[in-house]
């Protein structure tokens, strides 16, 4: 199936298994993770590793919280680097050295109210970008087209809790022929590598779903057969898998485009906030936050919309869907799609890209549906 740019979200992602390695994987941190996360935020690249540190410390505490029972009702890193959990026990929270914060609606209320809001768009669906729970600013936020009618806008307004913003561009996962590491689909087009694994004993690989449509035999970019697609979730989410053949090595780390590459070690949900990098096709190796998760997206020629999507703030463009975003060592998930309007990401930019962002299908969430457990170094 080809896969071609309908609108204004692309697919990009980084190419992580399956790859012939130009160096060793790295220890913890690549230089170029660090150099992309000091230019986002402004420091050197060793106040960038400690910050990794640091966030790595504090999810590793919620995740001992959560182990206890302790009330955590959705959580995320501020602008300082501080975790800020949601929760009814702030004495626990806060005496495991995180910030409690209370009286707000909370990520379970704020999914319910994402799903009213489903409700109440209906049949305007077209209308509608994408949808989705801000933990943050803790409320939800639907994206119309630009040309979405006002008595829409007013209705979605109206629901107390709800923020509207009418998008510059349409959304689509695109795919385009590029040079580079890619993986290229039978016929005509290509995606970019995901994430390693097994599956039932065999050499698997998550992607993007409307990566692997119509199960295409897959191509690395010397033309040599490496794979079929064999499970797709498209467009009722976008995770899809492909076999790796035999013969083939696969590979648990991520390359950055940039001559190193980065060990994958394990999975998971990172706390919004979390920074993260990808490696795409076209745009190398950008970096940024996950700004949500759980959001509803409607790319353009869909009638169905794609559910249960992150976003975060990594620049993409067309060619990068299906490959891999990576926080630290731990793998977050494949490039579902971006804008496509014409933004410039750059080639190995970091983070330059102001007002950039992307969604991705978690990886943890492709994992458990399909089975597969994650190669990891």
């Amino acid at each position: 199936m080809k896969i071609r740019t309908l609108g204004a979200l692309v697919g990009v992602a980084v190419g992580a298994a399956l790859l012939t390695p130009t160096a060793s994987a790295a220890p913890d941190y690549d230089p170029a993770m660090l150099s992309a996360l000091a230019a986002e935020l402004g420091t050197t690249p060793a106040q960038a590793a400690d910050r990794l540190d640091r966030e790595k410390a504090q999810a590793g505490t919620l995740a001992d919280l959560r182990d206890r029972g302790v009330s955590v009702d959705g959580a995320y890193f501020d602008r300082s680097g501080t975790l800020v959990v949601n929760t009814t026990d702030a004495a626990a929270v806060s005496s495991a050295g995180l910030t409690a914060r209370t009286g707000v609606r909370g990520e379970k209320a704020l999914d319910a109210l994402a799903a009213r809001v489903e409700q109440v768009i209906g049949s305007d669906v077209t209308q509608v970008q994408a949808f989705g729970p801000d933990l943050v600013a803790d409320r939800v936020v639907v994206t119309v087209e630009p040309d979405a009618s006002s008595a829409l806008v007013a209705k979605l307004s109206r629901i107390d809790g709800v923020a509207v913003e009418r998008g510059a561009a349409r959304l689509a996962p695109q795919a385009d022929v590029v040079p580079g590491r890619i993986m290229d689909l039978v016929p005509g087009t290509n995606c970019s590598l995901g994430f390693n694994g097994t599956r039932n004993g065999q050499k698997v690989l998550l992607t993007a779903g409307h990566c692997v449509v119509g199960n295409p035999d897959i191509l690395d970019a010397n033309g040599t057969h490496i794979g079929k697609g064999i499970a797709t979730r498209f467009p009722s989410a976008d995770m899809g898998l492909m076999s790796v053949d035999a013969e083939d090595t696969q590979r648990a780390y991520v390359d950055t485009r940039k001559g190193t590459t980065v060990a994958v070690r394990g999975m998971s949900k990172a706390p919004v906030g979390t920074s993260l990098c990808k490696a795409g096709n076209t745009t190398g190796w950008t970096c940024g936050t996950i700004s949500g998760y759980n959001y509803t997206v409607r790319y353009s020629g869909q009638s169905t919309s794609t559910k249960g999507l992150a976003r975060s703030t990594v620049c993409t463009e067309g060619g990068d869907s299906g490959g891999a975003y990576i926080a630290g060592n731990t793998a977050q998930g494949m490039t579902s799609g971006g804008p496509a309007d014409g933004h410039d990401c750059g080639w190995n930019q970091g983070s330059n890209a102001t007002g950039s962002y992307s969604y991705y299908q978690p990886v943890v969430d492709a994992a458990n549906y399909y089975g597969v457990t994650l190669l990891t170094s």
